[in-house]
């Protein structure tokens, strides 16, 4: 117990010091002074269990003081010093809120003790009621917030017993919120497990009912009506009505709420954290629905290594949620490189693809690991026609790369484990690949020279000195395609790197790379690539 001692004479303030500290009580003499004033101010910078005052002071008597300390600070007890003539006093001083008095003339240490020691047990009686209320009211509140948690999560399903009792169970769980234009935020802590450490309140239990607390009273505010749950595992979900904003734009309201939710957060509980914004709809049936939105928006801004406050609509961007034809023309660059042996040159144009264009996040989470596996799929099928039976490749028959990029959650980590497989397999790639003869790369030569002539393998054989049949199987046997297959390969290429340059009209470019007419030309380019050139030109413009 901390005992602050006023009185205007100095000679009794240490003459009280010295009695109680000859009571062998637990207490500890906090400080001394002169007056009411004095000990206001005290007692607003110290922590103090009970001021022993006299009555008669200046600038601010007893009386005076004791009436600021229940106005001010209530928890403060305070025992009165009083002479006989004082007694009226002294009984003011107890209408007031005084706990006891004392009469000076017969202050003794046994007296001192008793009179202390009955304060000290009554406080104690009193912290255990506070404490079991506010455990009370702990669990009260850990039961509402989960009834509500219960409640919604079966609104968010559709349940249609859910969604016909919405009126009545607002009542009873004590909700202002309404079935008209309903929309979701979705909040979730940056950085969640060093969020733990760092915050105000360190017990997860108890962070999360603080958390739902700030939320719902930062939407009543700004909305006048809503409420907020615990979805999962660090995703608060609030709810609220679209009208509650009012005035400007849906969009901007919104978006204002989203950072006061976000500051209060950060400022009254030290946790940063981003906020997803649904669209609102005009009743409850698309609820589960705008949990998704709002769950995308935060997805997609955390994908990219971005803490945001996200509207779910400025996230509809070309090619959301899907690989786009961009991603596509690069699966199949890529691929020809590999079919050419051109390996470092297909491990150059991936990092510089996810370097430039997908890492402007064009595609969704899912989009880009979708084009991952399109990807990763794609190089392993060109590894496996140099040898079926590579023990590398082997572990591919029971290896998930589905399930490996389900466990990444950043474009970084997905990128890095990307560029990892890839690079493995072409390593593999190159230790499979046999070193041509000296009739195939003469071969490759001559193609790479007359591709835009019209070239047959009668002409091929011709040059390289060997029998019309004996080259077909030779370069079949030595490049795992056939000769046919490998000049439309190399004239798709060429096409692809004249188109890409800009070097050529599309009318043209038949001619130029070996094909009689524009037709025939479009329609093998499209086998190969599954773009028309013209649709390639717009895809690698992009």
């Amino acid at each position: 117990m901390n005992i602050l001692i006023v009185d205007d004479e100095a000679q009794i303030r240490r003459w009280f010091e010295t009695l109680l500290q000859r009571t062998g009580l637990d207490i500890n003499v906090a400080g001394a002074c002169g007056n009411g004033k004095e000990a206001l101010e005290f007692c607003r910078e110290h922590p103090v269990d009970l001021v022993i005052t006299d009555i008669k002071m200046p600038v601010m008597d007893g009386l005076q003081l004791i009436r600021q300390l229940v106005e001010r600070q209530p928890g403060v007890r305070s025992l009165i010093l009083s002479s006989y003539d004082e007694f009226k006093y002294a009984s003011e001083a107890l209408k007031l809120g005084a706990s006891e008095y004392i009469l000076k003339a017969e202050v003794t240490v046994d007296g001192l003790r008793e009179v202390i020691g009955k304060l000290q047990a009554q406080m104690a009686v009193e912290r255990r009621r506070e404490d079991e209320v506010h455990s009370l009211k702990s669990r009260l509140n850990e039961n509402r917030y989960a009834l509500r948690a219960i409640y919604f999560k079966e609104l968010l399903k559709g349940q249609p017993a859910a969604m016909r009792e919405f009126r009545d169970k607002m009542i009873w769980l004590d909700v202002p919120l309404s079935d008209k234009h309903p929309m979701l935020m979705t909040v979730s802590l940056d950085d969640y497990p060093s969020c733990l450490s760092e915050a105000k309140i360190r017990t997860p239990e108890l962070l999360e009912s603080a958390i739902l607390n700030i939320l719902d009273e930062t939407v009543r505010g700004e909305t006048g009506g809503g409420c907020s749950f615990l979805y999962e595992e660090n995703l608060f979900v609030v709810a609220c009505n679209a009208d509650g904003f009012g005035g400007k734009s849906i969009r901007d309201k919104s978006l204002r709420c989203a950072h006061r939710l976000s500051n209060n957060l950060r400022e009254f509980l030290r946790v940063p954290a981003s906020v997803g914004i649904s669209e609102p709809y005009p009743d409850l049936s698309a609820l589960g629905r705008q949990l998704g939105e709002g769950m995308e928006a935060l997805r997609r801004q955390r994908f990219y290594g971005k803490r945001n406050i996200v509207w779910f609509p400025d996230t509809k961007l070309t090619g959301f949620g899907e690989p786009s034809q961009t991603a596509y023309a690069i699966v199949s660059d890529i691929a020809y490189y590999v079919e050419t042996g051109s390996y470092d040159e297909a491990l150059r144009a991936l990092h510089a693809c996810m370097d430039n264009d997908l890492r402007a996040g064009e595609l969704s989470e899912s989009g880009f690991k979708a084009f991952g596996l399109e990807l990763l799929y794609t190089v392993l099928q060109k590894v496996r026609k140099l040898d079926p039976q590579s023990e590398t490749l082997a572990r591919y028959q029971s290896f998930s790369p589905a399930e490996e990029l389900n466990r990444l959650r950043t474009f970084e980590e997905v990128k890095a484990w990307l560029a990892g497989q890839v690079a493995e397999l072409l390593r593999e790639a190159k230790r499979l690949r046999p070193p041509y003869s000296e009739p195939i790369r003469q071969a490759f030569r001559y193609l790479a020279a007359s591709y835009a002539e019209d070239i047959s393998l009668q002409q091929v054989a011709d040059h390289v000195h060997l029998n019309k049949t004996y080259l077909s199987e030779l370069f079949k046997k030595e490049t795992g395609i056939s000769f046919n297959d490998y000049l439309t390969d190399v004239r798709i290429g060429k096409a692809k790197e004249l188109i890409r340059a800009g070097e050529a009209r599309m009318g043209a470019l038949a001619e130029l790379v070996g094909y009689p007419n524009a037709s025939y030309f479009t329609k093998v380019f499209k086998k190969a690539t599954g773009m028309t050139p013209l649709e390639y030109k717009m895809s690698a413009n992009k």
